[in-house]
């Protein structure tokens, strides 16, 4: 019998796996703040790191990136990381957040445009974070 087996019995409930998973999604779902107060709303933060990659990567693209090209490249920098250091949490945290940040630029993806044009024309010149 495996360690795994004992600990999430499904019969006996030692611990119920898919409330241990959940538990360590919304602990995970801590560093976006964290992340926030530190590099700003997370799209809008994907979008300039989009901006940096195209004009690097200018020459080597047949196409331009967009926000998720970039996550992707993210998780596949957290990925090789992991093999060297596989018990890094914050690595594994980091993944979580940015598979719930490509969820949410793809499912607003078409609204996107009219959000970024709505927020620039009505951008007084004072900036303060939403809480």
């Amino acid at each position: 019998i495996s360690f795994y087996s004992k600990t999430f019995n499904t019969r006996g409930a030692v611990m119920n796996i898919n409330k241990k998973i959940q538990n360590e999604i919304l602990e995970a779902s801590k560093l976006l703040d964290q992340r926030g107060e530190s590099y700003g709303n997370a799209i809008v933060n994907h979008g300039d790191i989009k901006d940096f990659f195209n004009l690097v990567l200018k020459n080597k693209l047949n196409e331009d990136l967009v926000e998720t090209d970039v996550i992707l490249q993210i998780i596949t920098l957290k990925l090789a990381r992991l093999m060297k250091s596989p018990s890094h949490l914050d690595s594994w945290q980091d993944i979580i957040n940015y598979c719930g940040i490509a969820i949410v630029i793809n499912k607003n993806n078409k609204y996107q445009d009219e959000i970024v044009r709505r927020t620039i024309e009505e951008f007084k010149g004072d900036y303060t974070e939403e809480a």
